[in-house]
Parts: C-alpha cells; sequence; structure tokens
C-alpha cells in the first residue's frame, strides 16, 4: 500500500504535505530477511499504473524478487491507501485505510501460481490479506493448500485488524486454516480477542498447540517479550527498553522476520532473540521498512545501545 502522514506530529485534518512511504506487513517482513542475506520473493495483485508500480519498485529496490505480482488492467484499478496521524501520549497514533475495492482485494485462489511457492523453503502469510475480501480468503487458504502439498512449510501472523474484520469473522476464518500452519506468530491480545483465550504467553502458546495442532507457536506479550513452545520445549525473549520512539509501525513484521530467520536453521530461541533485536531497532527508523544492516542488528544483539560512530 501506500502510507501518506503528515510531517512530524502535525493532524491529517489540518497538513498542507504528506510523506509517502510503500508499506504492508508481508513486504515488511521480506525485506527485514533479505537484511539478513535471505533470499525472498514477494507477490501481490497491483494496478497497472504509476501507483502500482511505485509499489513494486519499492519492494524490488531492497533485494526482493517481485517477478510474480499480479498486475490489474482494469480501468478501475486501484492501489490501498493508508493514512498514519502520528501521536505521542496521551495522543494514540491512530491508522485510517482506504484500500476497499483495491486491485489487492480481487485477488481470487484461481490466480494464486503454484512454481513460486512449491520451490521455496516457506511461504508466510497474514491474516491482513484474509481480512480483506472473501476471495483473498480464500486465496490465502488455496496457498497453503500449494505449501503443504509441495513440502513447503506455511508460517501465519495472526495479524488481527479491527478496522478491517470483526472478531467473529475473524475466528470463523483463522479457526479453519490453523490446523495447517507449522509456525504461528500471534500478539497476547489477539488469541484474547479472537479465540477467548486466558493466560501467560506460555499457556496461551500451548493452548494453540492443543487446540489447533500447530507444531511452532510464538506468542507476542508486548513489553514482556515473547514466548514460544515447539516440539523441543519452551522459549522465551526479553523486550529492549525502548529510547525516543520514531516510528513503531512494521515492527511486528521485523519481529517476524528475526524469527523467521531461526526457524529457518532450525533455531526458534535463535529466532525470537533476532526478532525482538529487530523490533527494537525498527522503532528507530521512520517508515514501514526495517532498512538496518545485519551488523547493526548484531550489535543490538550484542548489547549495544546506540552513540556516536566515528
Amino acid at each position: 500500500m501506500w502510507r501518506l502522514s503528515p510531517p512530524g506530529f502535525s493532524r491529517i485534518e489540518e497538513a498542507v504535505t504528506l510523506d509517502v512511504r510503500i508499506g504492508g506487513s508481508e513486504s515488511n517482513t521480506a525485506v527485514a530477511l533479505s537484511r539478513l542475506g535471505v533470499d525472498a520473493a514477494w507477490w501481490s495483485k497491483l494496478p497497472a499504473n504509476a501507483l502500482g508500480r511505485r509499489i513494486e519498485n519499492e519492494i524490488r529496490r531492497w533485494g526482493i524478487d517481485t517477478s510474480h505480482v499480479l498486475w490489474d488492467t482494469q480501468t478501475e484499478a486501484r492501489a490501498g491507501l493508508y493514512f498514519v496521524d502520528f501521536g505521542v501520549p496521551p495522543r494514540a497514533t491512530d491508522v485510517l485505510y482506504d484500500r476497499a475495492r483495491s486491485s489487492a482485494c480481487t485477488l481470487i485462489p484461481e490466480e494464486i501460481a503454484v512454481e513460486p511457492i512449491a520451490t521455496s523453503r516457506l511461504l508466510h502469510v497474514t491474516g491482513i490479506t484474509c481480512a480483506l475480501s472473501d476471495s483473498c480468503a480464500s486465496a490465502v487458504t488455496h496457498a497453503v493448500q500449494i505449501a503443504k502439498a509441495n513440502g513447503t512449510k506455511v508460517s501465519f501472523d495472526v495479524n488481527y485488524r479491527s478496522k478491517l474484520w470483526l472478531p467473529q469473522k475473524a475466528e470463523q476464518v483463522l479457526s479453519a486454516l490453523l490446523p495447517q500452519i507449522d509456525l504461528l506468530l500471534c500478539p497476547l491480545s489477539d488469541a484474547q480477542i479472537l479465540f477467548g483465550m486466558a493466560g501467560s504467553g506460555e499457556e496461551i502458546a500451548h493452548q494453540f498447540r492443543d487446540r489447533f495442532g500447530i507444531p511452532s507457536v510464538v506468542i507476542t506479550c508486548g513489553g514482556e517479550g515473547a514466548r514460544a513452545t515447539d516440539d523441543s520445549g519452551y522459549w522465551s525473549a526479553s523486550a529492549y527498553e525502548l529510547g525516543n520512539i520514531v516510528d513503531r509501525i512494521g515492527a511486528g513484521d521485523a519481529f517476524d522476520a528475526g524469527v523467521l530467520y531461526g526457524y529457518l536453521q532450525g533455531d526458534l530461541q535463535l529466532g525470537m532473540e533476532y526478532g525482538s533485536a529487530m523490533a527494537a531497532l525498527k522503532h528507530t527508523i521512520p517508515g514501514d521498512l526495517l532498512l538496518a544492516t545485519r551488523t547493526e542488528i548484531e550489535a543490538v544483539l550484542q548489547g549495544s545501545t546506540g552513540g556516536v560512530k566515528r
């Protein structure tokens, strides 16, 4: 999507200029993985016009394979937009979506290509795509089925967005999908709101394994860090103390990328440690994307707290 926001902390209703950036959960995760040296591809359905080309160009710019992007040539094709009204406590940051009837919302199962999924180690999808339309939810389900048929692992971030769909609808759609997932990433609050789960991060991770048979589950707990479980046991990672927060958006996607980095190596604990460091770094960078180097990420892992490099 296009992300539009007033400079600094001014309000949208009085803004005379808007900063333009490109963002989206799955593409944010792909870019963060690429910064760690992982080969990543991303595709969606974009309008075949300047707005769509800007989105594809920005994602490809950071080393992501975008060759499977679907181009919508309909006259009414449009790109999704979202506006960010940044706030600091006690004023919350507010996100306003303008993505109804975007090209991405028209994605259907028949448009999902088998080859890029079948030849990858892992398919990463999120609940945001499922929320866009019934056809998008069906397309995600179809993509997961392709992955399972070809031995490709599937990771899924619940990523519940209350402005996109109601909890009852989300629970219905996701409950049918989760038994096919190999690695689940879910905020503690989403587990409570959508699935009625209660308890600590460890307890909720165990509940997901019991209810849906998911082999690996990671629960993010805000300032309390993250908890996870897989066939080897329980894992945890602490949250970093944050200083001046520049931009919160995309921190969860950066965390996902770190977890996937470790998961692909068979080391969920390593992934959670990378994820926590990457989420902390993302808070210091404007825009959706974690444009940090691997060296910077590993410096945080080793205890770096900033300073000036000379």
